[in-house]
């Protein structure tokens, strides 16, 4: 099975995980959403987005024991992970877009407003960076719905392709 993996096996299950993963992602991103400034909300968005790497190779493990005879070679294991974060960013992407274009179009302006008066809170950090903040806040205010997932999803993707050949050096096995 080392070298001879149905392709239409192996795109289904990086599909499939970059489902689950995508799911963790909209949990995440709900998350974050709900209530960033609450410090239980803020600890359980970052453990999320700590695990999201451990789960995409968490996953691609287990397509490797299952599916593979625990083997599988490092340009493989790159390409599902690939394939996983893809669909993975396409998913959260649908579920912003539909979330914030369709349900509630404000959602980000009133996280944006939280995190901002977070940060007048603090007068010490507030004016080490108050340029800064102004501007991100000016910039995103000024974004479409559109413009806006557009980025997260882009932002996803390259995280994606710096993660995946990273974590594939830890799912691939050689063959014994």
């Amino acid at each position: 099975m080392y070298n001879s993996i149905d392709r239409k096996l192996f795109n289904n299950e990086a599909m499939r995980s970059g489902t689950l993963l995508g799911l963790l992602w909209i949990a995440s991103y709900t998350v974050a959403l709900g209530n960033i400034t609450n410090p239980i909300y803020a600890l359980l968005f970052s453990a999320m987005n700590i695990a999201s790497p451990f789960y995409a190779g968490y996953l691609a493990a287990g397509f490797r024991k299952k599916h593979c005879d625990n083997s599988l070679r490092y340009i493989q294991a790159w390409y599902f992970l690939l394939i996983e974060y893809l669909c993975a960013s396409l998913l959260t992407a649908m579920a912003m877009f539909i979330y914030l274009h369709f349900i509630d179009s404000a959602a980000l302006s009133k996280f944006m407003d939280k995190i901002l008066d977070t940060l007048r809170a603090d007068p010490q950090i507030y004016s080490a960076m108050s340029g800064d903040i102004e501007q991100m806040s000016t910039i995103y205010a000024n974004m479409s719905t559109r413009d806006i997932v557009l980025n997260f999803a882009t932002s996803n993707l390259m995280n994606g392709s710096i993660l995946a050949p990273i974590i594939a050096l830890f799912v691939k096995r050689n063959p014994q």
